[in-house]
């Protein structure tokens, strides 16, 4: 099976120099979105640029605190806002792992927010997927069946200082059964270009698969985008080639 390593930061790992980055051998990066304030993390227009200018494809995460589908909502839309506002068209990590947060929701309300937060970022077009600790699927924090998405799971099995050439047997590989699209495999990583302490990820799909294309996000000119709790913008799309024409004021979509 092909993997891929590369890192997922935010602003703890302040300026970081993308072209000894890349010379160490990073495949790929996932960049903290939005700060628990609601404004963007503090490096991630740095990075992103950085990115950018090294041709390393590129994902965001959102760690996110809300308890109500009002607050999972409201994160979502900042994230899409960022995205919109950079013009980075890529997938979106749900990291649900906080336990002071989330863990007291309970099984049903946790999966419901989940959901919202879900049917708000496909619902704008973009690709949604869950980071977490495999302690939460093993703690069973949410129904895990009621998520097809991309899965990236954290999992340590060996202590002490990584680099990107450090990788770890797949006997230690998260195991939740099913396939995985990332495995984050320490915390202690050691890359050239960043100064601090960084986490380590491997893919086991193309980085290229990080980022869409233009095709693939739905067109706001008419002041209109898919929205349903149901069904995501693909599935939408699915049924508007079918049909070949739907009621634009239907269920299937909202104004913006």
């Amino acid at each position: 099976m092909d993997k891929y390593v590369g890192i997922d930061i935010s602003d703890a790992q302040g300026v970081i120099d993308w072209g000894l980055v890349k010379q160490d051998g990073c495949r790929f990066a996932i960049l903290r979105s939005i700060r628990h304030s609601g404004k963007p993390d503090q490096q991630f227009a740095a990075n992103l640029r950085g990115c950018r200018e090294q041709g390393i494809p590129v994902a965001v995460y959102k760690y996110t605190y809300a308890k109500t589908v009002e607050e999972a909502e409201k994160e979502a839309q900042q994230v899409i806002s960022l995205l919109q506002e950079n013009n980075l068209r890529c997938k979106v990590f749900w990291d649900v792992e906080d336990r002071e947060y989330l863990h007291p929701l309970g099984k049903e309300k946790l999966t419901e927010v989940i959901r919202t937060a879900e049917c708000t970022i496909t619902g704008a077009g973009y690709e949604f997927g869950i980071y977490m600790g495999v302690y939460v699927y093993k703690e069973n924090w949410f129904d895990f069946t009621q998520f097809t998405c991309p899965l990236w799971i954290a999992r340590y099995p060996v202590s002490g200082v990584k680099t990107l050439a450090d990788l770890p047997q797949e006997k230690y590989k998260p195991d939740t059964g099913r396939a995985l699209y990332g495995w984050q495999f320490t915390s202690a990583g050691n890359v050239k270009g960043i100064k601090a302490q960084v986490d380590l990820d491997l893919l086991y799909e193309p980085p290229a698969t990080l980022e869409q294309s233009q095709e693939e996000i739905p067109d706001q000119e008419e002041g209109y985008v898919f929205f349903s709790e149901e069904i995501d913008y693909a599935r939408a799309q699915r049924l508007l080639e079918e049909a070949g024409q739907m009621d634009i004021n239907g269920s299937l979509f909202r104004k913006v």
